[in-house]
């Protein structure tokens, strides 16, 4: 992925309240239809340190933070019953997403207009070369970074059909779930036995989220870390509340995401 030509965003906290002015869509009353062209155009867009909660710790759940991939920007949570965003990042260290869907019971947006959903895409066999896939924890630390680009690359399409979208949220890798997830979160410290530096740390897994958005457009994303700069093995010496990802958005209305 980072051999191509990517639009680059780094997003300080602070300015979050510039992006605030109204739209069409601040009531949430959005009668887009897929393949609307409002909005960034089709594309890959890379974020780096997005500013999210810089205080989150184990403690408890992080301040949520709301992303409208099809304008790749942050939204106010003041809008959180609108359809002005398709992604929240909530929970300890903004570790889950939650799709923007007013039927999702659980969701910051239940209740409102918002209809998007996500699938993650789990591939065993990609996995198994770094990831215990029986007892769910990373065999390999750090993960090779190609594993990013490839896991990115390789989704051309949607993999599924749209019934097999989820409203919930994707989190970290069967912990208190049954459920896949995006990343894996050592509690204890168990990777590292007598390491207090690698306890309650987030390791990222090269797993791409599809996004169905609000307004039915189809986007891949894939989470780098949730520290800043990205380290290959974080630690709780690193500062936690800075998202990086890159996502894929295909404003078209169609199922492609081979897109570069």
């Amino acid at each position: 992925m980072l051999d191509k030509k990517y639009t680059y965003f780094l997003l300080l906290g602070l300015l979050a309240s510039g992006w605030t002015s109204c739209s069409k869509d601040d009531t949430g009353n959005d009668d887009a239809v897929p393949g609307t062209t409002d909005g960034i155009p089709t594309g890959v867009y890379q974020i780096v340190n997005l500013v999210a909660d810089t205080s989150a710790s184990s403690g408890g759940n992080a301040t949520s933070l709301y992303y409208s991939l099809e304008d790749n920007k942050v939204i106010p949570a003041s809008q959180k019953q609108t359809g002005n965003w398709d992604i929240v990042f909530y929970g300890i260290y903004n570790s889950s997403v939650y799709p923007n869907n007013g039927a999702a019971v659980g969701s910051p947006g239940y209740g409102g207009p918002g209809k998007a959903k996500l699938y993650l895409v789990v591939d065993r066999q990609f996995d198994a070369a770094y990831y215990d896939t029986l007892n769910f924890k990373p065999t390999i630390l750090p993960i090779p970074a190609a594993k990013w680009n490839e896991a990115f690359d390789a989704v051309k399409t949607v993999p599924v059909s749209d019934d097999r979208f989820i409203t919930r949220d994707i989190g970290l890798d069967h912990f208190q779930t049954e459920f896949d997830g995006w990343g894996y979160y050592d509690f204890y410290g168990s990777l590292f036995p007598g390491n207090e530096l690698k306890t309650h740390v987030v390791y990222s897994l090269p797993r791409v989220m599809i996004v169905k958005t609000h307004k039915g457009n189809y986007a891949k994303l894939i989470i780098r870390s949730l520290y800043k700069n990205s380290p290959d093995n974080p630690d709780r010496d690193d500062s936690p509340g800075y998202i990086n990802f890159v996502y894929a958005i295909q404003k078209d209305g169609s199922k492609n995401l081979d897109i570069h």
